[in-house]
């Protein structure tokens, strides 16, 4: 019986926890391990810097809600303290504060989910540009790309358009081969510009022993 109540308390410990307004005073953030800015809520009950879990989803795919790095939750809510909407905000913080509201509507879910995913394409398609000239980044964005071209051959086939030469092996096949085409031409162009960023910053290091 004693158990129980110790049982009872601790789920209202923690719901009293998720459902705060505020975050822990003894607490920091779990990502930059430094104090709260622009603390924001997740729909599973962590507190994180508004900015530090937006950076942390961009190294996420795209088109899925960021996995909390503390439960891997998928967080489809980001709620910032309260007094952030009451009190003064500086550019910064109006910054971080719009894009956590752009992030909640893109899954929001329903039909205002889908019109605000439509109308954050260019976004999307940016994002997964960005990852696959990462030669860091996971298979996510080849399989999305490749699921995008999927859905481009379903829209083609769809259409009485027919100035696509296939060669006998079917539309899917040529838009698939042109999305791994345009991922090894990413990932070729990627490497690249990492190669290239290497060498400037041994330049920029050998300048600076030659100046001491």
């Amino acid at each position: 019986m004693e158990t129980d109540d110790t049982g009872r308390k601790m789920e209202e410990l923690g719901g009293n926890k998720r459902l705060s307004e505020t975050p822990p005073d003894d607490d920091c953030c779990p990502i930059c391990f430094g104090p709260f800015t622009v603390p924001c809520r997740s729909n599973c009950g962590h507190w994180y810097c508004g900015s530090c879990i937006l950076q942390f989803w961009n190294y996420s795919s795209a088109s899925k809600p960021c996995g909390c790095p503390m439960c891997t939750c998928m967080i489809v809510n980001l709620m910032p303290e309260a007094s952030l909407e009451q009190q003064p905000q500086n550019q910064e913080v109006a910054e971080v504060l719009k894009s956590v509201r752009r992030y909640n509507l893109l899954f929001l879910g329903g039909a205002r989910g889908f019109i605000q995913k439509v109308r954050e394409l260019p976004f999307f398609i940016k994002r997964i540009f960005q990852g696959l000239m990462d030669p860091d980044t996971n298979d996510t964005y080849i399989a999305e790309i490749r699921l995008f071209a999927m859905l481009l051959s379903i829209i083609y086939r769809a259409t009485p358009l027919d100035f696509i030469p296939t060669g006998g092996i079917g539309i899917g096949r040529v838009f698939d081969c042109s999305a791994i085409i345009l991922i090894l031409i990413l990932r070729l162009v990627g490497i690249y510009r990492r190669r290239r960023l290497m060498q400037r910053v041994r330049r920029l290091a050998a300048m600076e022993l030659l100046q001491e």
